[in-house]
């Protein structure tokens, strides 16, 4: 199959031709859909991410943490690696190291690959894919192995090592619980102190979820225990809330329970939430569905596409102007009112840049630049906005 623009531009252009070395029962065929086979009937769906719109801002991961029931572990357990987001923006530099020109997102999820490297080596067939193209997990299979998350190339896989949704708010033990023998160990123990991480206690030591609390999660979503692997579902549940929906509207009469769900009738809780509109999901089997023309336009390109993956989400490459003479004008001082004297040169942006000290504009935590490289470089960028504050 000829290459689009974006995929001439990446990897795929210097790799020999993409073709799976097994054929997908799904699929019926080593590469598109065949005639007959499971995907292409529809919906199938998929999910195209905008480069070109995205500007970084993380509503995304917020949205998605709030509707899944996805716990905040705190900084600690972050810094261990052990962060539980199901879609993080990744955030690259170009030029030079310490002082880079420009620094570019992606916003990167489970991608549900049609060959998912995840499901060949699960030891108990937890995590499967659907008819429709996506790549489920069944909980109460999952014993926590993590080969999933060690064969997934786009690292998206998560995996909880503390019950983190059953312990209690502002953490504690109800000693009757636990019975008169050990009240008083409990009682001046480690639990008595309110930093103490709950989680390392037996679940079965905890006060039990009393009903107000249970008000914070989705009832429509599972709640993952500890040892269960978890990631991007593609919301099911609002597929599923959608589907049926359609039926109880008459929209169509399927004796299968299937058919077709109208385009846009719903939308995930990233889609939903993005500012810039920069994420689209649908059936792509559809022809006249925005996903569908997105990823049939030259700048759509699939993510490691080289490893036959064949994942369901696909980026919109970012393009911009490389243009010097036209580049001047679009890092112009966005805070500036009129009321400087003269332009914000390179020299300028470079001394407003050294002036940043401890006691700076409030884009700077000094805590975090000193013992994040990431951030201290990303204060490069954000610099060249706010120089013209500062001075």
């Amino acid at each position: 199959q000829k290459l689009n623009v974006a995929e001439q531009l990446g990897e795929l252009a210097h790799t020999p031709e993409v073709v799976s070395i097994y054929k997908n029962p799904q699929n019926a065929s080593r590469g598109d859909a065949a005639e007959g086979s499971v995907y292409s009937k529809g919906p199938q769906w998929g999910m195209t991410i905008d480069l070109n719109a995205c500007s970084g801002c993380g509503t995304c991961t917020i949205a998605c943490q709030s509707e899944n029931n996805i716990p905040v572990v705190g900084k600690s357990e972050v810094a261990k690696g052990r962060e539980m987001h199901w879609i993080r923006v990744d955030r690259y530099f170009t030029g030079d190291m310490h002082n880079p020109d420009q620094m570019l997102m992606q916003p990167v999820a489970c991608v549900h690959c049609e060959n998912a490297p995840c499901e060949t080596v699960c030891p108990v067939n937890a995590t499967v894919h659907g008819p429709e193209g996506t790549n489920n997990m069944a909980y109460n299979r999952c014993i926590g192995t993590r080969y999933c998350a060690n064969n997934c190339p786009y690292k998206v896989r998560r995996f909880n090592f503390f019950d983190w949704a059953q312990s209690k708010f502002r953490g504690g033990l109800d000693a009757s619980y636990v019975g008169e023998g050990v009240k008083k160990e409990f009682e001046e123990g480690p639990a008595a102190d309110r930093t103490f991480n709950q989680n390392f206690i037996p679940p079965r030591l905890r006060e039990k979820l009393d009903e107000i609390s249970k008000m914070q999660q989705n009832p429509d979503v599972t709640v993952r225990p500890r040892g269960v692997m978890e990631k991007c579902t593609y919301c099911i549940q609002r597929v599923n809330a959608a589907r049926q929906e359609v039926k109880v509207n008459g929209m169509w009469n399927q004796p299968d329970q299937t058919g077709p769900i109208p385009d846009g009738f719903f939308q995930t809780a990233c889609q939903q939430a993005c500012p810039t509109d920069a994420i689209v999901f649908g059936d792509i089997l559809d022809p006249e569905s925005r996903v569908s023309k997105e990823r049939n336009s030259q700048r759509g390109y699939a993510l490691l596409g080289f490893l036959a993956t064949r994942p369901r989400t696909q980026h919109l490459m970012r393009v911009r102007n490389p243009n010097r003479d036209i580049h001047e004008y679009d890092v112009t001082d966005p805070f500036a009112h009129g009321g400087h004297e003269g332009g914000h040169g390179d020299d300028h942006h470079e001394e407003g840049h050294d002036d940043h000290t401890e006691g700076g504009h409030a884009f700077i935590d000094p805590a975090k630049r000193r013992g994040e490289n990431g951030y201290a470089m990303s204060l490069r960028i954000l610099g060249q906005a706010v120089t013209g504050v500062q001075a």
